[in-house]
């Protein structure tokens, strides 16, 4: 039985994209949650946004809620 090398190459190209594909996106449900945690420390540190520190949580503060302190 002949298979063509076209036809074993698409199969191939095809697997490996699956498998690519597959393996980014479990690493990134991973790191998903350490990215945003950082993204808002970064925002809060650099006072971007604005946040209290409540029971050693931040909390951020909506716009119109935000006090002078």
């Amino acid at each position: 039985m002949y298979i063509d090398p076209i036809i074993i190459q698409y199969i191939l190209i095809a697997g490996a994209s699956v498998c690519t594909f597959m393996i980014g996106l479990l690493w990134s449900d991973n790191k998903r949650e350490a990215i945003i945690e950082s993204t808002i420390m970064y925002l809060v540190e650099n006072n971007y946004v604005k946040a209290k520190h409540i029971d050693g949580e931040i909390e951020l503060l909506p716009l119109d809620e935000v006090d002078n302190s």
